[in-house]
């Protein structure tokens, strides 16, 4: 087939999708409010004010469905190889999604109930051959790319389904995105594919002409979950067609808005606690089938205040703090980045909308220009990627980012936080960090997979078994870079020593100094900005031999330790050196960790037992006490009338305490 024949082919299956969409989603306006699929305002996450039809995403999800059966049956008559299994391979799992999509708009499923069915579906979409096999060029192993295939499919398919908040955003999206993939199809002479996404531009542009502002119907769960499947399925197809480095980028490109909208979604929801929204009462008009024409966005309830302080402490243990973490996730609200964009416009659509589609219309050129570089350079194709996210973050981040630096601020001092580093985003990072230092290391990355795995596997160890990720690196100082730097050093010392016991295929001179270098600066370049995060600087404690001894325990996580710190180090003129033994924290998430380099002991309830472990001579209380705890500490003094207990705010001070007169 010539290139021309090929491009009419695809316009004409493009043109007969809308054709087929008008009339479907036509009927589907009709039909879905007498079936009772109707979206009522609840002032949550939806912010419409009047009643809608939803699930209006099966009209052009028929039409869709029709015309790629249609093509693939034609390209199966014109014997094009492999158009049978694409089609199979691409279509197959809709089976699950669309009965899915279609429940959930008539009776509002659990979000476990359809997280799960998304992971089946995304289970059958790699049994099919929908997969992530290399990465960077690097053939990635089933037990790795299995696992990375399921989050890109169901992270995608959530991604478009979290965007799909006002009238057109999601049709719209998803129009850019696979007409920006479809571009890259065809310029790579893969016309099934090409057929396949311009069908489905085809079918959303259909449904646009009902879901522009005012919408007369939403798609639902049904249109929001197929785009972001499909359009996450050609993603991949595309990364394993174009045997590039740069591959990766182009889908991420492409998708771009979506996927930094559920990327802020989760930092969100992990690092902050939304205030709630204010609701209010529906109008007798709101209870109704029909459509109000009026501007659906007047009066939106959005609060200047968007942050509240973070909640106080429920969970003990390990499992129920990372359940609850986890179940913030769930949450709406109405702080997505197109809601967002509509307080910043004053509630104006079309300047929302609009610059939602620049935005994506950037990241969709961007994509294309990825699939046209030399197929070798990495060092361009991660400048477009890099670049390309950090205009678009630019552009957004005043609707994000930078609106709360207060609250963030606050969090960051908290022990939720210093769990999420530690346990979550610290592993993350050195994971990271060790795989472009191997890369970058090797000669053109010509070290095997399982040499690879062998090398991680011993650093990440040494790391595990040090007491690297049970320090809060929000408290950290100077001897906790100390550590983590032997630790690391260590680690590639071992992984070399490996070497003599399981030799590597190719000998690569300096493979691991090198990877140690980089990696170093790399993971203490992620520690040190959370350590200057708010451009605190600390000294570690030393002081005279000549003096005797005071062993001291410190309470109050705040940053006044570290002026407590600096400040007995500095006061030559005291008649004792003291030795900080370590902290006592209000919020018992902190125990075990190791705040400012020092241990987190316990809490005031467990004072005596503190005590009993690890026997001191003064308590220094750096923050202030409520009335319960001053209880606690007033009943240990009566009992160890030889601690010295103080308080520390600008200069320390002896803290009266009347001791309990012993009954009788």
């Amino acid at each position: 087939m010539t290139l021309f024949a090929a491009l009419l082919t695809v316009l004409a299956t493009g043109c007969c999708a809308l054709v087929l969409s008008l009339l479907f989603t036509r009927l589907a306006l009709f039909a879905l409010p007498r079936l009772g699929f109707l979206d009522k305002p609840d002032f949550q996450r939806h912010i419409h004010t009047v009643t809608v039809p939803r699930g209006g995403g099966i009209g052009f999800l028929l039409a869709f469905l029709l015309t790629v059966t249609g093509a693939f049956f034609l390209l199966h008559l014109l014997e094009r190889e492999g158009a049978t299994a694409t089609f199979l391979a691409h279509v197959a799992p809709l089976a699950i999604l669309i009965p899915l999509g279609l429940l959930d708009d008539r009776f509002t499923l659990k979000a476990r109930t359809k997280f799960l069915f998304q992971i089946l579906a995304a289970i059958l979409a790699w049994c099919l051959g929908i997969r992530l096999e290399s990465l960077f060029q690097w053939n990635l192993p089933p037990w790795i790319g299995a696992p990375l295939t399921v989050l890109w499919i169901v992270g995608l398919i959530n991604a478009f389904n979290m965007i799909d908040g006002i009238d057109g955003l999601a049709a719209g999206v998803g129009i850019i995105s696979a007409t920006c993939l479809a571009l890259v199809a065809f310029c790579r002479q893969d016309l099934e594919l090409a057929l396949f996404l311009m069908a489905l531009v085809g079918s959303l542009l259909g449904f646009l002409r009902y879901n522009w502002h005012p919408a007369k119907i939403f798609m639902g769960d049904t249109g929001s979950m197929v785009i972001g499947y499909l359009l996450a399925a050609a993603g991949l197809s595309i990364t394993e067609r174009i045997l590039s480095i740069a591959s990766i980028g182009i889908p991420l490109l492409a998708c771009g808005i979506p996927i930094l909208d559920i990327c802020l979604a989760v930092w969100r929801r992990l690092f902050f606690n939304p205030r709630p929204t204010p609701e209010r009462p529906l109008a007798s008009s709101d209870t109704s089938a029909t459509i109000d024409l009026e501007d659906s966005f007047h009066g939106l309830p959005l609060p200047d205040n968007e942050w509240l302080p973070p909640n106080s402490p429920t969970h003990t243990t390990f499992l129920q703090r990372a359940a609850s973490i986890l179940q913030r996730l769930g949450t709406a609200d109405q702080r997505h980045l197109h809601h967002r964009l509509l307080r910043h416009f004053h509630n104006n659509w079309k300047k929302t909308i609009g610059q939602i589609y620049l935005l994506a219309a950037c990241m969709g050129l961007a994509a294309v220009a990825c699939s046209i570089l030399p197929g070798q350079n990495l060092l361009l194709a991660l400048i477009c990627i890099l670049g390309t996210f950090s205009f678009i973050l630019n552009r957004l981040a005043m609707s994000m980012l930078w609106s709360s630096p207060e609250s963030l601020n606050l969090d960051f001092h908290t022990a939720r936080t210093g769990l999420i580093l530690a346990y979550f985003i610290n592993p993350i990072v050195d994971l990271v960090g060790l795989i472009l230092a191997y890369y970058l290391a090797s000669d053109k990355g010509v070290l095997a997979p399982q040499d690879l795995l062998r090398f991680l596997f011993i650093i990440e160890g040494t790391l595990l078994l040090s007491r690297n990720y049970r320090t809060f690196w929000n408290f950290a100082v100077l001897d906790d870079f100390s550590r983590l730097v032997i630790t690391l050093i260590l680690g590639f010392t071992l992984a070399r020593l490996s070497e003599y016991v399981f030799p590597i295929r190719h000998h690569i001179p300096k493979l691991h100094t090198c990877a140690g270098g980089i990696a170093l600066s790399f993971i203490l370049a992620e520690r040190l900005f959370l350590h200057y995060y708010k451009n605190r600087k600390t000294t570690p404690t030393k002081a005279s031999p000549r003096k005797p001894l005071l062993r001291t325990l410190l309470f109050g996580i705040t940053p006044h330790l570290r002026l407590y710190r600096e400040t007995i180090q500095t006061q030559n003129s005291r008649s004792h050196r003291e030795i900080l033994l370590g902290l006592l924290a209000k919020d018992p998430k902190f125990i075990h960790g190791y705040c400012f380099g020092l241990k987190v002991l316990g809490t005031l309830h467990n004072l005596e037992k503190v005590y009993q472990d690890t026997p001191f001579d003064k308590l220094v209380l750096i923050k202030p006490l409520h009335p319960q705890d001053r209880e606690l500490v007033q009943a240990f003094a009566a009992a160890h009338p030889s601690v010295t207990i103080t308080t520390f705010q600008t200069q320390e001070t002896p803290l009266p305490l009347e001791k309990k007169k012993e009954a009788g």
